[in-house]
């Protein structure tokens, strides 16, 4: 019984050290958690997508799956110990002691009558041998080993962080115009952006700003656009998106224009990279002198590949 809570400890603790092990190595090589939902699902959606992954990610899978397996068969693989067991040649003289010969007298009238007690006293020779194995098997035992209970350790697990839901407050009376709307739903800007020849996406929640609007166009574009808040603040927005592609995406590069919609710094922008417009109007007539290009005959399916791809980032920012 203790062999087996022995057994038990040791593979507990050593799929407790693989565990460790290759959180670490994953983490240091790929910057991938195996002990986070997100990540798994995000590598889901990149193999879904057809995205490309690198070929050492996978090999190290499966060499850490490997060596898990076959060092916790070392570990718990019977051991059967073969024990030698000597064979002891005993001669014992049963002419004097077997009273049968003693009260016969035809047992000394010829060397035939004698020939029957012989055999049967032949037959009962290994008698005596095997109950003087069973001491023996008795006296030899198995030394067992006496191993203490390894100190617990504490895995901690990265937790995961949903998006809180944000609730949007019911206007008490029916706006005349989209400026005083309190939602992010901006249908006009939507409208700017189809007539202009852009596909529309999900507007994410980008690092506590929520988009306006999300669109894409060919030779990677991609245009983000917000309303009422500062240069600054959508800049910090990009930031991050700009750091997903370049985490994911090897000698790719996407041009990601923002704007912002009646910006409270329009005057004085914090970040002049960022587009300024006070009205729809003004953003109407800008996006028509910057129409997208129509998709060339010759794409081979790369505009449909770029935009499962965006589908794909929204879908893990939302998740962030």
């Amino acid at each position: 019984m203790r062999d087996k809570i022995n057994n038990i400890l040791l593979g507990t603790l050593w799929l407790m050290v693989a565990a460790l092990g290759a959180c670490f190595w994953f983490n240091s090589q790929f910057g991938f958690n195996i002990f986070s939902t997100s990540h798994w699902k995000y590598l889901g959606y990149m193999q879904a997508a057809q995205n490309p992954v690198t070929p050492l990610f996978y090999i190290s899978m499966i060499i850490a799956i490997f060596l898990t397996i076959y060092v916790l068969y070392l570990l718990l693989r019977p051991r059967i110990r073969k024990i030698p067991i000597p064979h002891r040649y005993t001669v014992h003289s049963n002419y004097t002691k077997n009273p049968e010969k003693t009260t016969t007298p035809a047992a000394t009238k010829s060397p035939s009558t004698i020939q029957p007690p012989i055999s049967v006293s032949v037959v009962s020779v290994p008698q005596p041998t095997k109950s003087e194995s069973a001491p023996a098997l008795q006296t030899q035992q198995i030394p067992e080993i006496n191993l203490s209970r390894p100190p617990r350790l504490n895995l901690s697990v990265t937790p995961i962080l949903h998006p809180t839901p944000v609730v949007q407050a019911t206007p008490t009376h029916t706006p005349k115009t989209p400026q005083k709307t309190e939602t992010n739903d901006w249908p006009q800007l939507r409208e700017i952006f189809e007539s202009a020849g852009y596909v529309i996406k999900p507007t994410p929640r980008i690092g506590g700003v929520q988009t306006s609007l999300f669109a894409i166009g060919i030779n990677e574009t991609i245009w983000i656009g917000a309303v009422g808040i500062k240069t600054s603040t959508l800049q910090s927005a990009l930031d991050i998106i700009n750091q997903v592609f370049a985490d994911t995406l090897d000698d790719i590069i996407i041009n990601v224009n923002g704007f912002v919609l009646s910006a409270p710094d329009s005057a004085n922008p914090e970040s002049p990279n960022i587009l300024t417009f006070d009205t729809p109007s003004s953003l109407d007539k800008y996006m028509h002198e910057h129409e997208n290009p129509p998709i060339p005959s010759d794409d081979d399916g790369n505009f449909d590949a770029f935009s499962s791809y965006i589908s794909t980032v929204i879908e893990y920012l939302g998740k962030m």
